[in-house]
């Protein structure tokens, strides 16, 4: 019993003798500054119990080094709806990966309902700024000026200019579905026939709705109903009538080396036929990109009357902006383009401009026309 006694004492001692210059030396050197725990090459079986770690389970060498290969990669979003559920802000780069948030993302209201954002590179008409519709479904808010001069030989008006203030408005309610406000603002014309007027101008409000919506493709083609009331100023031909109601149909697609072509046409279908004359119109639009913010654009617009009205003797109409009620309109066709360029100045603002002219026989009253679109993407 001694014996054993004896033994178990010698034994720790040598013990104690090992280890604690191990452990100084290892506390004092500074061979290892990365704090990297070393691990004997020996295989001794030690039996370590704690209670912190006695019930975790052993990972394996293998479990934790994995190489690359066997990583899985990053899922793609399958739609823009899962993307936009993914992001913070709602939006989604390419349809496949979820972007940075830009400032436009996080104005309050409207970015809950953002633009489908899988068409972003596309330009909005600019010329023909109330009914060439793009057929995307859209969040924004737009800033539109226009100065249109009219030719002396206009008769009852004679020399004069039209001055347009508006502000469009688009809410996304989806990538399918969408509210729009074309038409509304503050008119200035002055005129040597009948003088100087200001007035506000008609309201017009419709939804738009994608049939087709193929990203793959870069291809859209929607429909639409707007109603344009006639609660504006008479002093510059506006609020005259029952109102106007207007079907259109809008396309658009991406093309080789970047640009986007849109096509739309439509309607003017007045609820009181005397007061207002019945047209048909049409606008073809293409933009192509010069560098990475700036796109060239050219565009086509046209419109046929239909039908006469009643209210004003006269065998010219206002065009886009203005419908006179002329009675002797029937048949005329008036056919303009337009060019000009699209600045992007960052990713949901972009300042536009065109040269409106007339190419038909017929003029009506645009001689000649300037417009500008400030826009706000959301």
């Amino acid at each position: 019993m001694n014996f054993k006694l004896i033994f178990s004492a010698a034994t720790v001692l040598m013990l104690n003798c090992v280890l604690l210059p191990v452990s100084a030396e290892e506390e004092s050197t500074d061979a290892n500054p990365l704090g990297i725990d070393l691990v004997s090459a020996t295989a001794e079986d030690v039996n370590v119990e704690s209670a912190d770690v006695k019930d975790q389970a052993i990972v394996s060498p293998d479990e934790v080094f994995v190489s690359y290969e066997s990583v899985a990669p990053e899922a793609a979003c399958q739609s823009c709806q899962t993307c936009q559920s993914a992001c913070s802000c709602g939006q989604c780069c390419n349809c496949n990966s979820c972007g940075a948030c830009t400032l436009c993302d996080r104005i309050p209201l409207l970015n809950k309902l953002p633009s489908d954002p899988c068409f972003k590179h596309w330009v909005m008409p600019v010329s023909n700024p109330v009914w060439s519709i793009d057929p995307r479904s859209l969040t924004y808010v737009r800033g539109v000026f226009v100065n249109q001069m009219i030719d002396s030989t206009t008769p009852v008006l004679g020399a004069g200019d039209l001055q347009v203030y508006a502000l469009q408005l688009g809410i996304a309610l989806n990538e399918r579905l969408s509210i729009i406000a074309v038409k509304d603002g503050y008119n200035t014309l002055q005129t040597r026939g009948i003088g100087n007027s200001r007035g506000w101008a008609d309201i017009a409000l419709g939804v738009k709705y994608v049939l087709v919506r193929d990203v793959e493709n870069q291809f859209l083609l929607s429909t639409g109903l707007i109603y344009e009331a006639h609660n504006g100023s008479l002093r510059v031909f506006q609020g005259n009538g029952q109102g106007v109601w207007n079907p259109f149909l809008t396309a658009g697609k991406e093309l080789y080396g970047g640009g986007h072509f849109i096509a739309n046409a439509g309607f003017h279908l007045p609820a009181d036929r005397v007061d207002e004359s019945t047209s048909f119109w049409y606008s073809l639009h293409y933009d192509h990109p010069l560098t990475e913010k700036l796109s060239a654009i050219a565009e086509l617009n046209g419109i046929v009357y239909t039908r006469s009205g009643g209210a004003f003797p006269a065998n010219f109409e206002g065009g886009d902006w203005i419908n006179l009620g002329s009675n002797n309109v029937a048949g005329n066709n008036v056919v303009t383009t337009a060019f000009g360029a699209d600045y992007k100045l960052n990713d949901c603002l972009s300042l536009a401009g065109v040269w409106e002219f007339p190419i038909s026989n017929r003029k009506d009253l645009l001689d000649s026309r300037t417009t500008v679109t400030l826009t706000l993407t959301f």
